[in-house]
Formats: C-alpha cells, sequence, structure tokens
C-alpha cells in the first residue's frame, strides 16, 4: 500500500487514497492504525495531505475515525522539522506545502462546529464532544508550532478566526485543550506578564542552525485579535461567576455552571477544575491588556456596568437573593481586577483611559447593596484599584474609606470559629458573614500594599475605630 524509499531520496509517492480504501468502521479503525505506524517513516508534507483528506470527510467517517485523524495530525503539527530552516529550500517548500494543508483541514473541520446552530446539541453528544475535543487539541498544537511557518497571510488568518470561534466554544473539556495556545502568540506578539520575567531579544547565534526551530510562532496575530480574545475571557469569565465560592447562580444571564456540572463528578470537582481555568483566562487577559491598553480599560468599565446594572430596580437580577447578586459580581471582579493589574499608570496610553477608570471607581464608591455579601464582593472591586490609588492619592482615601464603611456595616459573627477543614464544606464556606469580613480586610490590606500613602489613613482609621 505504501512505498517507501530510504536515504536522501524519501520524497515518494503512497499509493492509493487511504480513505477509498475504508469499507467499514471494523476497516476504518485497522487501516487507521497502519497509517499511525507508517507515520513515523513518511514525508511529513505527503502524510499531512492524506490527513487533511480524513478531516475534510468528518460528515461521512465514524467517531473512531475522526478522532484518529485528528491525532494523526495533531501529531504530525507538532513535530519540528529534522532540517534547519534555510538549508534546503525543496525541504522548507515542502514543509509550508504541508502546514498549509493542515492548516486549510483544521479551519474547515472547525467551521463545521463554530456555524453549528445549536451547539448545546453537540455538548450533550459525547461522540461530538470527543471529536470536537481532539479537534481543538490539533490546532492548539498547529498554532504553538509551525503557524508561523505559512507565508500566506489569508491562511493564518482563517485558520486564527476559526480557532478563536473554537475558544468560545462553552465547553470545559475543550477549552482546556485550546486555551494553552493563546498565550503562545500574545507573547510572541511582545506582552508579558505584570511584574514577571521579561525576555531579552531572541538569539541570533549563527553556530545554531535550529535556531529558528523555537517552540513558539512569531508575532502572526492580525489586526484586532488581542481585542477579540478579550472580548471572549469576558464571556467565559462572566459565565462561571459564583463557582469558585460556591454561590447560587440561578438566574444569572450567561452563566454556565448547571451546564458544566454535567462534566463534572461533583460541585467540588467543578469548582477546582474552574479555579485553574480561570486563572488561565485571567494570564491571558493580562496579555491583552498589555497590547491594547485603552481597549482593556474600555471593556472592563462596560463589562462591571453591565453586570452592576443586572443587580439594580429592573434588571433580571433586581430580586435575587444576595448571593445570586455577589455571584454575578464575581464573574466581573475576575475580569476586572486582571486588567487593572496589566494597565499601566503612566505615559501617554495612561492619559488615553485614566478618566474611564475615574467614572468607574465612582460607580463602585457610590453602589450601597445594603447586604453584606454583595458589598464585600464590592470592597473586592475596589481592591483592584490599589496600583491606580498609588498614581492617584487623592482616590486613595476614598477607597479605604469606602472599605472601612463597608467592613463596619458587616454583621459580626460572634458564633464564627476556624475556616472548614472538610472537602465539602469549603465550597460553601464563602457564603458566611466570616468570609465576608475576610474579603474586606484582606482587601484593605492588599490597597495598602499596592499604594503606601493610604497607610497613614488607614493607621488613624483603625485607632478611631478602635476608640470608638
Amino acid at each position: 500500500m505504501m512505498i517507501i524509499q530510504q536515504g536522501s531520496t524519501i520524497r515518494t509517492s503512497l499509493c492509493g487514497t487511504f480513505a477509498s480504501t475504508v469499507r467499514d468502521a471494523d476497516t476504518r479503525r485497522e487501516e487507521t492504525s497502519v497509517f499511525f505506524l507508517k507515520t513515523r517513516w513518511t514525508p511529513r508534507e505527503e502524510t499531512t495531505d492524506r490527513t487533511t483528506r480524513f478531516v475534510r470527510s468528518t460528515s461521512q467517517s465514524s467517531e473512531n475515525f475522526r478522532c484518529s485523524a485528528c491525532d494523526v495530525l495533531r501529531s504530525i503539527v507538532s513535530r519540528r522539522s529534522n532540517v534547519a530552516k534555510g538549508v534546503n529550500e525543496q525541504d522548507d517548500a515542502d514543509l509550508e506545502k504541508g502546514m498549509v494543508l493542515a492548516a486549510n483541514a483544521l479551519s474547515a473541520a472547525a467551521e463545521r462546529v463554530v456555524s453549528h446552530p445549536q451547539q448545546s446539541d453537540l455538548i450533550s453528544d459525547s461522540e461530538e464532544l470527543e471529536y470536537i475535543k481532539r479537534l481543538a487539541d490539533a490546532m492548539a498544537s498547529m498554532a504553538s508550532y509551525h503557524l508561523s511557518t505559512i507565508a500566506d497571510e489569508a491562511t493564518r488568518n482563517l485558520f486564527l478566526e476559526r480557532m478563536l470561534g473554537l475558544t468560545r466554544f462553552p465547553s470545559l473539556e475543550t477549552v482546556e485543550m485550546i486555551i494553552g495556545a493563546w498565550p503562545v502568540m500574545l507573547r510572541a506578539m511582545g506582552a508579558e506578564l505584570p511584574k514577571t520575567f521579561t525576555r531579552g531579544p531572541p538569539s541570533t547565534g549563527a553556530a545554531n542552525p535550529y535556531n529558528s526551530q523555537k517552540s513558539e510562532p512569531n508575532g502572526i496575530l492580525p489586526a484586532g485579535a488581542p481585542e477579540a480574545l478579550l472580548e471572549i475571557a469576558r464571556v467565559w469569565l462572566n459565565a462561571g461567576a459564583g463557582i469558585a465560592s460556591g454561590f447560587d447562580t440561578t438566574g444569572i444571564p450567561g452563566n454556565k455552571s448547571e451546564d458544566w456540572a454535567d462534566e463534572c463528578e461533583s460541585a467540588l470537582d467543578l469548582r477546582e477544575r474552574w479555579i485553574q481555568i480561570r486563572a488561565r483566562w485571567m494570564d491571558i487577559t493580562k496579555l491583552c491588556t498589555a497590547l491594547c491598553p485603552s481597549n482593556a480599560a474600555n471593556q472592563a468599565a462596560q463589562n462591571t456596568g453591565t453586570v452592576i446594572s443586572w443587580t439594580q430596580p429592573g434588571g433580571p437580577l433586581a430580586n435575587s437573593t444576595d448571593e445570586t447578586k455577589c455571584a454575578a459580581l464575581e464573574g466581573a471582579t475576575s475580569f476586572l481586577e486582571a486588567i487593572m493589574v496589566a494597565l499601566p499608570t503612566e505615559g501617554p496610553s495612561f492619559a488615553g483611559f485614566s478618566s474611564i477608570l475615574e467614572t468607574l471607581l465612582g460607580n463602585l464608591i457610590a453602589i450601597d447593596y445594603k447586604a453584606p455579601l454583595s458589598n464585600a464582593q464590592v470592597a473586592k472591586m475596589l481592591e483592584t484599584y490599589g496600583k491606580f490609588a498609588k498614581a492617584r492619592p487623592d482616590a486613595a482615601a476614598t477607597i479605604m474609606s469606602r472599605m472601612f464603611t463597608i467592613l463596619n456595616e458587616l454583621p459580626a459573627d460572634v458564633n464564627a470559629g476556624a475556616p472548614p477543614v472538610r472537602q465539602r464544606d469549603i465550597v460553601a464556606s464563602g457564603r458566611t458573614g466570616q468570609a465576608a469580613r475576610q474579603k474586606v480586610c484582606a482587601a484593605i490590606l492588599i490597597v495598602c500594599s499596592a499604594a503606601p500613602q493610604v497607610r497613614v489613613y488607614t493607621r488613624t482609621r483603625v485607632i478611631d475605630e478602635c476608640a470608638s
């Protein structure tokens, strides 16, 4: 079925079309196994050409066949070239041809998922979900290793557009596969997380011909990609609002906690899984903010204002419990916190969005839920202004004054003991008055750490409170 020549003339033609020999599902599985084995010795460009036919035949193939095709393609695109770029022009051309075929095949397969009118049906179908997971894994590998080798900008942009669409797919299992590729591409555009190691210029040592084979692409994200990714991060963080604290999320617009519960064994498993995914989305948000700070500030203000409006009279959460309102605010806080940490507090870009932050701060200062959990979450939002308070000392005292007011209004939990030890109690621990007071106290300490000039005010306020 396959002729493989060894030595310098490894480029040979593959005899026949693999898919055409497939008669039923059993035959497909058998042939796919043979394909897996022979892929190790097949030229990448030719192997990729055949694999693209597998992915494109998803509507006629069995589930096992589709998944195996994605696995083969992921294995191919995650391998580095065995020849340094620029050494052999024919090798470079073969590699790019294979990667173009792979990118087009993955884009076509992702379009089927992204354009599906009822994505909830795909999530509820275990076979479809498994296929989408493997497709997402293959796309992430492609983006992380070889997408930058494709010279055609239209092919790259189409792939990234489909990958963005697949990143929106509301499944924890799928996003876990694809989310890791975005930080690689954002860092290649020059973004770095705040207060972390900043890499120097890339090595150009002529003695090492493999410098170009790093497992990260060059700056290939098109204009507008960081802004679009920020929007997706906002949707995801709002969708998981309340899960980390174990709050009731009934009625929150866009919340997916009930849907995601089916993907997890227990509420505790969902909580732990979401906390990890949330941390990764917050890192992506920080990297995007470094590339488009003005847009990030606008999105943070708009999202926070929207979520707060849900809790006001006439909003969908106007008559909800204090716990549900706090859950909604938790999602907005995660998005706001990630952006505020990464925003600059000086320079020309800061002048462009500082007024937006001041307006949002005024709204947060003015809001009063008259309820312990929601007000404690407002204090958490004010905490995100710590770095901003350092740049604007006049705002620092206002922030601290409001947080002390919230703290004084929280009911004292006289019977509160130590934090829960048993795992099943951790999820419910965020509902207590003790947890609310701890949240506000932590916010006060964090603002004092970020803006040292407010420590004198804080000390005076604490002395006055103790004296009274």
